[in-house]
């Protein structure tokens, strides 16, 4: 158990250091120097949070959601947020991901086609978030920042944990962890500072597979409720498919003949009626033909790259099986197979986008540094986050 423990902890600040070394390269302190000094703030401070928390507990009024210290780290974090999207300038920074949901919007309501219109950085950057992901946005975008969605994100996040994971059967610290681990990752706030949503559209997904694990549903026994919200998925973005298809996989393999046919059907049904109106928004040119999300989408990666690792994801999950943790009904029996799925989840995204990464990188840019490769967008490695940092939170309040 302790491995697993220190693996998570691994790819988290795996992930994190990646960005202190390659934005600490953009000021005049040295990169190596900052990441050990990330190390030793982390250590520290979780070392710290355990007589952090009990006091906090003892000194603090007590609250129905979160413990008093959690409490008062979210409210402080949430002002955090507010404070950074009022000041910081979207247009001055060189990430388009906000305005890839903005510029869409504007549009998609002003009758234009939403997938033709480029971002802020470049005129040769478009849109890439399937349909349902622009959707969810509408309420921010209306309010007049998108980025709003990053707090109703965490905060639905939290919920999700405190309500419908293992996590909370424990020490209601668990939920704190959680929050004090995401707002001690670089990454996060790199994501809040650009107003990234790459990571919001995980955390979402993360909360639907908790859901699920809370409730028990999988294509054995509500096939036609799962198979919905996979195509709901399907319709934010082809990553998103990831971390849920590794869930689900082994109920698929198990359920029967009608639903291995008929699952499929609806996910990609539901995926094309989410595009049904791009497709013929002008049946004269079809423009959708020649500029839509999956050009964008597929952008990363390539064919052996992908191949690999659906190997790779079908062998990892039958071996969790093979060890027994996905066949027993008991209660703590459910809690160690939840808690394999995210360790293995957090490995695996985590690899997967690095080989994707690294192969374009190797391919394309051989002659360009790796840290000033443009294409080297290690925001995709925070799609790990939500797991390894469940994961480091599930023994955190054990106390193993």
């Amino acid at each position: 158990m302790k491995t697993g423990k220190i693996l998570a902890f691994t790819i988290y600040l795996a992930i994190n250091g990646l960005f202190i070394l390659k934005y600490a390269e953009r000021t005049p302190f040295n990169p190596i120097l900052c990441l050990f000094a990330y190390i030793v703030i982390v250590v520290a401070l979780l070392k710290l949070s355990s007589i952090l928390w009990k006091t906090g507990k003892k000194l603090l009024p007590p609250s129905s959601f979160l413990p008093p210290p959690s409490s008062l780290l979210l409210i402080i974090t949430t002002v955090a947020i507010a404070a950074l999207l009022i000041i910081i300038d979207p247009m001055s920074v060189r990430v388009d991901r906000w305005s890839a949901t903005t510029y869409f919007l504007d549009a998609l309501f002003s009758g234009q086609y939403p997938y033709g219109v480029h971002t802020h950085v470049s005129t040769t950057n478009f849109p890439s978030p399937f349909p349902l992901w622009h959707y969810l946005n509408i309420p921010f975008w209306l309010i007049g920042d998108v980025g709003i969605g990053l707090i109703a994100v965490l905060w639905l996040t939290l919920f999700s944990i405190k309500y419908f994971s293992p996590l909370s059967s424990g020490e209601s610290q668990g939920v704190g962890l959680f929050l004090l681990f995401l707002v001690l990752s670089p990454a996060y706030w790199w994501e809040v500072a650009v107003r990234s949503d790459g990571l919001s559209n995980a955390l979402l997904v993360f909360c639907v597979i908790l859901w699920l694990e809370h409730k028990r549903y999988s294509f054995t026994n509500r096939w036609i409720l799962t198979a919905i919200l996979c195509g709901l998925i399907a319709s934010t973005r082809l990553s998103a498919m990831i971390p849920i298809g590794l869930y689900l996989m082994i109920s698929y393999f198990k359920s029967d003949l009608r639903t291995k046919t008929l699952a499929p059907l609806i996910v990609f049904g539901i995926v094309f009626l989410m595009f049904l109106p791009y497709i013929f928004w002008d049946t004269e040119t079809w423009v959708f033909f020649s500029r839509n999300p999956f050009m964008s989408q597929t952008s990363t990666g390539n064919i052996y790259t992908l191949s690999l690792m659906a190997v790779i994801a079908v062998v990892g999950v039958v071996v969790l099986v093979e060890r027994g943790e996905w066949r027993e009904e008991r209660e703590e029996r459910n809690v160690e197979r939840f808690w394999l799925f995210n360790i293995f989840t957090a490995v695996y995204l985590f690899v997967f986008f690095l080989l994707a990464l690294c192969y374009n990188h190797f391919t394309f840019n051989v002659s360009t540094p790796i840290w000033s490769d443009a294409d080297f967008d290690i925001s995709y490695l925070t799609l790990a986050l939500p797991y390894c940092i469940f994961s480091m939170c599930k023994f955190g309040v054990k106390n193993e």
